[in-house]
């Protein structure tokens, strides 16, 4: 049957830092084992001082949350942003935060490997404040299952305030800096008392014997007493005002804003009606007005088809007079023809002889004087008249009685179809005239309609005024009341408000006292002593005499703390501490981080040992540790990684080196910047 390896908690990948604007280079750290495709259980950055092998570890926890990112002058001009792949719970996840200049605010995340972001969205998480549901410490933290966790500032008391739990305080248990190997201070005793209690409490949250529950409770019961006292403040103040404006109270409110709705929907139904009244006069207004302009436009046009009338009647009765004026001259020539004949001349007026035939117009000539005519000028019916009278149109033998007879029946004709047409014209100028008086009729009844409708509106309005008058004043009063039933509503709410705080906290406060019971400390303390023990043991710890950890971690060898050691044994101490904290904690714990990076472990040991404490100057003291580290990462620890960050380790782990820096110009890589070899 296969084993289950623990995927959870965090597992480096790959470390890659992109140039700076001024540079295109970029560096790159592989934790990737190249025969499986898994990152190294055993990861060794070697290398002389001074080549970055710390700042390998650094840009690892800025990547993972931490305040700040390396100073070195070789990255500020070189590093424009760093690149960590991790695991987070058995995710591949790629965290990228700028460099250049001030620590970033904010971190691009992708949920994937690094040759897969392109296929993936990229989410921004913010890095303050870590207790932000969306922050990079929270998504750290979820992969190991203390995600929205707070710490009590005074765990004793029973309504303390408390602090959210970030991955900068987890941090103190993954990284183990040269600077703490032999400074003390493993606990932070040291320190300011409020971090020394964090990391306490930061070791039983990962074992799981902190009272998560009580600490939650804790934390809701201070805010809960917080919002009761806002509650009852807010409620006493809300009556106080509410008394002030509606002294009558919730009831008599309600029975006026009833009553007033109703006769509010009374008035409008009755503004309802006067409103549709309204619209029938207002189509009748417009039918009306459409008539009477439709009877003006008639009477303008008849009017004008009189007036043409009219005057085709003057201008005919000038031509009618001067037909008939030419009509009495012919008739008068006729008479006169017929009485006096002028050219009935028989004898020659100057010998007296007797003509032998009458006297004419011949050639233009007289036949009687032979006189020539002129006959140039206008013809006008007494020049026809005189024409005709000396024979001008005459033909041979016609006589010129004829040819006035023969003019008058023509002027006689063309009177008569004159006339024929006046009298046509006169009756349908009276059709005219009359059509005109009907249309003039019908115009006048329209307007005076019209005028009847414009006057009729005006005591419809001044109702329909009043009554909008009346609406607005029932909108006010209904307005009024239903302010007032409201703000007694929000009284009430504050006040039911108080009873549900009160009662959540009472039950708070239960299910705190219940909660008391919890795992077993004592246990936990007395497993991680026997494995400080035992790590000792592995090592070889000169001398070893009753190694065992106090109930509040504080580690002893010789019945004595861990201070009273020699400067190499407070290296071992210290490792094997930490080495404890991390076994333990992946074998039984379920909050454990998998990770854990020391830097420099061979310090105060082997060469470096202090020559008054020859007992540690044995190198082979590194060599256990390695070993032990080696053999529990393949049983127990198997899933777990271990990064080392060492000046030179034993050729018995030289596989285990992911790279090696020389400090070589002429051996690459001289450095985590590689170029950077002055």
């Amino acid at each position: 049957m296969t084993k289950d390896v623990k995927t959870d908690g965090i597992r480096i990948l790959r470390l890659g830092l992109k140039g700076s604007l001024a540079s295109s280079r970029s560096y790159h750290v592989n934790f990737v084992d190249a025969s499986t495709g898994r990152w190294r259980p055993l990861a060794i950055v070697a290398g002389p001082s001074s080549t970055g092998k710390t700042s390998v570890a650094d840009f690892i926890r800025y990547n993972l949350g931490a305040e700040h990112h390396p100073q070195h002058p070789e990255v500020i001009g070189a590093v424009g942003s760093s690149v960590l792949e991790v695991e987070l719970d058995g995710q591949e996840v790629t965290i990228e935060r700028y460099v250049s200049g001030a620590p970033s605010k904010f971190a691009s995340v992708w949920l994937s490997g690094s040759e897969g972001i392109g296929d993936v969205d990229e989410s921004r998480k913010p890095i303050d404040p870590p207790s932000s549901p969306d922050s990079l410490s929270q998504l750290v933290l979820g992969s190991l299952g203390l995600e929205g966790l707070s710490l009590p500032e005074a765990p004793t008391k029973a309504e303390s305030a408390v602090q959210a739990f970030s991955v900068r305080d987890l941090m103190k248990l993954v990284w183990l800096p040269n600077e703490r190997l032999d400074s003390k201070n493993l606990l932070f005793e040291h320190a300011n008392y409020s971090v020394a209690q964090k990391f306490q409490q930061t070791i039983d949250l990962l074992f799981d014997v902190t009272d998560n529950e009580s600490v939650k409770l804790a934390a809701q019961l201070k805010g809960l007493s917080a919002s009761l006292t806002a509650a009852r403040q807010a409620a006493e103040s809300q009556r106080r005002l509410v008394e002030d404006e509606h002294p009558l109270g919730p009831i008599v409110l309600e029975t006026d804003f009833d009553a007033e709705k109703k006769r509010n929907s009374q008035l409008r139904s009755r503004l309802a009606d006067i409103d549709q009244e309204a619209l029938v006069q207002g189509n009748a207004f417009a039918s009306l007005r459409l008539t009477l302009a439709e009877a003006e436009e008639e009477v303008t046009r008849t009017k004008i088809r009189v007036r043409d009338r009219e005057s085709l009647l003057e201008r005919l009765a000038a031509l009618r007079t001067q037909y008939a004026d030419d009509k009495r001259k012919l008739v008068f020539l006729k008479q006169a023809e017929r009485l006096f004949d002028p050219l009935h001349v028989q004898f020659c007026p100057a010998c007296f002889s007797k003509l032998a035939r009458k006297p004419q117009i011949l050639n233009g000539s007289c036949s009687l004087c032979a006189s020539g005519l002129d006959r140039t000028g206008p013809m006008t019916l007494g020049s026809s008249l005189e024409a005709l009278s000396v024979g001008e149109s005459l033909e041979q033998g016609d006589s010129y009685i004829d040819v006035i007879e023969a003019e008058l029946r023509a002027t006689s004709s063309r009177l008569a179809g004159l006339n024929d047409y006046w009298d046509r014209l006169r009756a349908d100028l009276a059709r005219l005239e009359e059509d005109l008086a009907i249309a003039q009729s019908r115009s006048a009844e329209a307007s005076q309609r019209l005028n009847q409708l414009v006057n009729l509106p005006a005591p419809y309005l001044a109702e329909r005024d009043e009554f909008a008058r009346r609406i607005n004043e029932s909108n006010l009063l209904m307005q009024k009341s239903e302010s007032g039933l409201r703000l007694w509503a929000q009284v009430e709410k504050s006040e039911k408000n108080i009873d549900t705080i009160t009662a959540q906290i009472a039950r708070l406060r239960d299910q705190r006292t219940k909660s008391k019971a919890r795992p077993d400390r004592a246990t936990v303390v007395k497993k991680l002593s026997d494995r400080f023990g035992k790590v000792l043991s592995d090592i070889g710890y000169p001398k070893l005499e009753n190694p065992y950890l106090d109930d509040k971690l504080v580690p002893h060898v010789r019945n004595l703390d861990y201070t009273h050691a020699s400067s190499g044994g407070q290296t071992l101490i210290s490792l094997a501490w930490y080495l404890a904290l991390w076994e333990v904690s992946f074998e039984d714990a379920d909050h454990s981080t998998g990770l854990l990076i020391i830097d420099s472990p061979q310090k105060n040991l082997g060469h470096s040992a202090d020559p008054n404490d020859p007992d540690f100057a044995d190198t082979r003291l590194v060599q256990n540790f390695y070993k032990h580290a080696e053999t529990w990462l393949k049983e127990k620890g198997e899933g777990a990684q271990l990064i080392v960050i060492d000046n030179s380790p034993p050729e018995t782990v030289s596989e285990h080196v992911v790279i090696r820096f020389t400090r070589d110009p002429k051996r690459h890589p001289y450095g985590l910047i590689d170029d950077a070899t002055t």
